[in-house]
């Protein structure tokens, strides 16, 4: 059996239980449209006329197009379950089958064997990996869809048994087909836009979900390799404390944030404590005294009743305080032969208080630059809450002050001079999120620690304006070579330096496999200290279900120990400066040309994505621009997410390629210079990196598709130059990848994702057709497109498991 025929099972079977829903609740007629119109997707694939595809949507009218729609759309969610879960049953085969996945922990140290044990355990004590979930207006799924979304994939797991009966299988089954009915049912576009404090309870929903049950087992892996280490993850989140652009978001916010963190970490902990009690009966008249304990006959069991007491009376002032007890049950469990409750579930316990606390995730401040300038009363409010929340869940659990757009030193100190004003003693820390920025990041660094000598330094990096002004490859470029500096400056200075990577989830953020990702970067950027956003719907995809975040989590893991000896594990870049900065130049070059330069671009722009029907999806507390930057006009006030967002809703896709085929071209596809390029390729992890994710991203692109989209561009705004300078620019990056790869086709070397690509292409297909026509009789003035458009939206999103 192949590798993935479990998965196509699961599809076949999800997708017929959806055509019989369908059928109970639409009629057989509904089910028929979708067929036909799926075969005519099917067949444009094939080289046959798209126009009749085109024609069939029309023939529906707005309301059956829309229907057809939603039934695409829960098509989608669907195969998206199913492939989530299939990577959680992939990892136990492997595991059944004693094989060591890519990406794990034992793969990791496979390729550390050369490592001696005291090098290895030296260096684990030093890793650090915090992942920050952050609320941008990109997760266009709501909670009680991903509920039921984790309801089917538990029931595809009860699929998994070989040896359910065959009553069990229909009765799962059943279930499946309830929870689909239920999702057929549940409009999947909100009805009025998230507030801030949604935000707060969506991240903490996926705390308690998934990663509460992820992290001790990911424990328990790290310790099996390494016995006396800690596992070295914490998190943290932007939701509640980022003011950037969002004037939602305040003192308020600052303080609901964690003390809802809190309440529920107090829950959590007092569940597991009482699961505790109920098992533990280890008597002193087995035993013998327990004085450490007191007298009691149940001595583990009273202290155990103890510690929920105080758990419910509020009345540890953090994590510590609360390890502090667990460690003094932990001690006298292992002096009355008790090692195996102190290695089991009360382990389990500590670990998660070692990596929650009492806050569960780490809350920054965010606020932008021009906001520190001229600091108003909000700021000034939310700099005094900072405070009384350090005050009251100490200062592990706020201690840092983002400041993006920063420009210059005086940026960050301005800041941490607020903040101290305040009473709040927070550490600024830069954002750097223009091309001009990331060259001047090591000026900039120089300056804020003659004039501020620290022993720590954090810098963020942002991958989404940076991608957004100078385009993909030069953002990339200039993001690597910024880090190379501040290694430097940073080692000269005897400095602990920790760069944050501001990635996103769609390869024109910095988006792409996170592994990869953390291996691409150069050596002693990241040195076993990683700090990265989680970003929309990259936090479901992701930390959905505990299975997935294990293994997400462990990948991190493993890819940051292997930081730590940047020899051992291949990591050594050559010496290719000179090709990427050429490569880079003519990238830049043909990006602002047509970006920034090209007085006309905005108004195509406008009028060939949904960027401004993207107000109207209610997906995120904060406005689409940052009203901040409004007078710098309107492409420059958008921000890099509704950017990415639209140009993924046409199939376009351009913020993750353009420029790159005319570098490639440019530099030379031929001789000795190929030869380079497909040598930098195998050797280099930051190229291959880069050279994948936009291979990736072409992939998913599609032209053809795209290209009904300029039916909608009024002949003003040019949209027949427009589309050839896109067109030949794309040919000219697919033949550039192709030749770099040495490959006939996208993705020949990863032959199930390019099937999985190619298998959804004829359902998301008409959804992009049933867009055309809705935004065409919406920008006509027809309110009945308003809310099958924003379906549209929402839709494609879930197929292309991307927005931004």
């Amino acid at each position: 059996m192949s590798a993935d025929a479990s998965l196509r099972a699961n599809v076949r079977l999800l997708g017929d239980v959806l055509g019989r829903v369908l059928v109970e609740q639409e009629g057989p007629e509904l089910l028929a449209d979708e067929e036909h119109v799926r075969a005519l997707a099917r067949a444009a694939r094939e080289g046959g006329s798209r126009d009749e595809l085109r024609d069939a949507v029309a023939a529906l009218g707005l309301d059956r197009a829309a229907v057809v729609l939603r039934a695409f759309a829960l098509f989608f969610q669907l195969a998206n379950i199913a492939e989530q879960h299939h990577r959680i049953r992939r990892r136990r085969e492997y595991e059944h089958e004693r094989r060591i996945p890519n990406e794990s922990l034992a793969d990791a140290f496979v390729r550390l064997e050369g490592v001696g044990d005291d090098a290895l355990r030296e260096a684990a004590a030093g890793v650090s990996v915090e992942l920050v979930l952050t609320a941008h207006p990109t997760e266009a799924t709501r909670r009680t869809v991903l509920e039921a979304h984790r309801r089917i994939a538990a029931l595809l797991a009860a699929l998994d048994d070989a040896a359910l009966p065959g009553s069990e299988r229909e009765r799962v089954e059943e279930a499946l087909a309830e929870e689909i009915t239920i999702l057929w049912q549940t409009d999947e576009v909100r009805s009025r836009r998230p507030r801030v404090v949604d935000e707060i309870r969506q991240g903490l929903w996926f705390v308690e979900q998934s990663l509460w049950d992820a992290v001790p087992r990911l424990a328990r892996s790290f310790a099996d390799r390494l016995p006396d280490a800690e596992l070295p993850l914490r998190f943290g989140t932007w939701i509640g404390g980022d003011l950037d652009g969002n004037p939602n978001a305040g003192p308020e916010t600052v303080e609901d944030a964690l003390e809802r963190a809190r309440q529920l970490a107090l829950e959590l902990y007092r569940r597991e404590l009482r699961a505790l009690g109920a098992a533990w009966g280890m008597s002193t008249t087995v035993l013998g005294d327990v004085p450490e304990l007191g007298g009691e006959d149940e001595p583990f069991r009273a202290r155990l009743v103890e510690i929920w007491g105080r758990l419910a009376d509020d009345a540890y002032a953090d994590g510590a305080a609360l390890l502090d007890d667990l460690d003094v049950l932990d001690a006298a469990l292992r002096s009355h032969r008790g090692e195996r409750m102190a290695d089991g579930g009360l382990a389990d316990v500590r670990r998660r208080v070692l990596v929650f606390g009492l806050h569960l995730a780490k809350l920054d401040v965010r606020v932008h630059s021009s906001a520190v300038r001229e600091p108003d009363e909000r700021l000034r409010r939310t700099l005094a809450a900072a405070a009384r929340a350090r005050r009251r869940h100490g200062a592990r659990a706020l201690d840092r002050l983002i400041v993006s757009m920063t420009h210059t030193a005086d940026d960050v100190l301005a800041a941490e001079a607020l903040a101290a004003e305040a009473g709040a003693e927070l550490q600024g820390v830069p954002l750097l999120e223009t091309i001009d920025d990331l060259r001047g990041a090591p000026a900039l660094v120089s300056e804020l620690l003659e004039r501020s000598p620290r022993k720590a330094l954090e810098v963020m990096v942002g991958y989404s304006d940076s991608g957004k002004d100078g385009g993909p490859l030069t953002a990339q470029w200039e993001i690597y070579r910024a880090q190379e500096e501040l290694v430097r400056i940073a080692r000269a200075r005897g400095v602990r330096l920790t760069i944050f990577h501001g990635r996103g989830g769609s390869a024109g953020r910095g988006g792409g496999p996170t592994h990869a990702a953390i291996l691409a970067q150069p050596p002693g950027a990241v040195d076993g200290r990683l700090k990265l956003t989680e970003q929309g719907e990259t936090i479901a995809f992701k930390y959905g279900l505990p299975g997935l975040a294990e293994r997400n989590l462990e990948a991190a893991l493993a890819a940051t120990l292997l930081t730590r000896f940047p020899a051992a594990a291949g990591l050594e870049p050559p010496n290719a400066g000179d090709t990427m900065d050429e490569l880079s130049a003519a990238a830049f070059a043909a990006y602002r040309r047509l970006v920034w330069d090209d007085p006309g671009f905005p108004r195509f722009f406008r009028s060939f994505t949904p960027v401004d029907e993207l107000a109207l999806l209610e997906i995120g507390s904060r406005p689409v621009s940052r009203p901040e930057a409004a007078a710098t006009g309107e492409l420059a006030a958008l921000r890099a997410i509704p950017w990415v967002f639209a140009w993924t809703q046409n199939r376009c896709l351009l913020p993750a390629w353009y420029g790159c085929g005319t570098a490639f071209h440019a530099y030379g596809l031929e001789g000795e210079r190929l030869t380079r390029l497909r040598r930098l390729y195998r050797e280099w992890p930051f190229f291959r990196a880069f050279l994948e994710n936009l291979e990736m991203t072409l992939a998913k692109s599609s032209f053809e598709i795209a290209e009904a989209y300029v039916s909608l561009v009024p002949a003003a705004a040019e949209p027949g130059r427009f589309w050839a300078s896109l067109a030949a620019e794309h040919r000219r990056t697919v033949e550039a990848v192709l030749s770099i790869v040495e490959a006939d086709e996208l993705l020949d070397r990863h032959p199930v994702v390019q099937r999985s690509i190619r298998l959804r292409n004829p359902y998301v297909d008409p959804m992009n057709a049933i867009q055309v026509e809705l935004l065409r009789a919406w920008r006509g003035g027809d309110e009945a497109a308003r809310r099958p458009l924003l379906r549209s939206i929402a839709g494609i999103a879930a197929a292309l498991r991307n927005t931004g």
